[in-house]
């Protein structure tokens, strides 16, 4: 018990004792359920890999904000770039959705090594998730308890922290996105238990921070004031 419920239990037996509360009137504050912002369905994302589409000819070309075309890619691998948002082509470079113009969806090379999310923040595999902005606050760390003890790929175990830092025009309400790397690697999830769709519990760990990630430029700096 820590300190503030234990002033409130000796209150609560003082008062008591006077007759001046019954039992009934006194309820004491869940701390273990404080900081849950709810429970939440997810899904997951990932960086689509070009080389996961091999012997397919290139029909569709992928252009920037600046209609310059940055490589052309098969049709299947184009739809599968289109629904992740990020993904490596065959050359190594890596391709961040940038926007859309005029319809269509745009592009731009980005040196992180899995994509990016909202302003600044790096992808972090099995740590990045794309929230509803309304319902978990962008650049909070938040605990997902299902995911506490997860393995992951590289022989570790989750210790349930994930970053709040993208957003999806799917991911509204409560739903949540998790990211878990290069290639389709949900079966990480699956082993785990976390099946698409099942609710899972999160809890708020730290808020948005004033130099939080989601605020800056791809160059890390802060957008001018206009």
């Amino acid at each position: 018990m820590n300190k503030t419920l234990k002033i409130q239990s000796l209150l609560f037996l003082l008062l008591a004792s006077c007759g001046v509360i019954q039992p009934a009137q006194f309820v004491f504050p869940d701390s273990s359920a404080k900081d849950v912002l709810g429970t939440f369905r997810n899904t997951y994302y990932y960086m689509a890999l070009e080389s996961d589409f091999p012997d397919q000819a290139g029909t569709h070309d992928l252009i920037d904000l600046k209609d310059i075309v940055l490589a052309t890619v098969s049709s299947r691998y184009k739809k599968a770039l289109d629904m992740e948002g990020t993904g490596r082509l065959r050359d190594g470079r890596v391709v961040n959705f940038a926007g859309k113009l005029n319809g269509v969806i745009r592009y731009h090379v980005t040196d992180f090594p899995f994509g990016h999310g909202v302003g600044s923040c790096e992808l972090i595999p099995f740590h990045s998730i794309a929230v509803d902005k309304n319902r978990i606050p962008l650049g909070s760390v938040v605990q997902i308890d299902e995911s506490i003890g997860m393995h992951l790929p590289d022989g570790s175990k989750h210790d349930g922290l994930w970053r709040a830092e993208d957003i999806g025009g799917a991911i509204q309400n409560d739903h949540i996105d998790l990211f878990v790397g290069a290639g389709n690697q949900g079966h990480v999830l699956v082993k785990a238990g976390i099946t698409e769709k099942i609710r899972l519990t999160v809890r708020l760990i730290t808020p948005p921070q004033a130099d939080s990630c989601v605020d800056k430029n791809l160059d890390g700096t802060l957008p001018k004031e206009p």
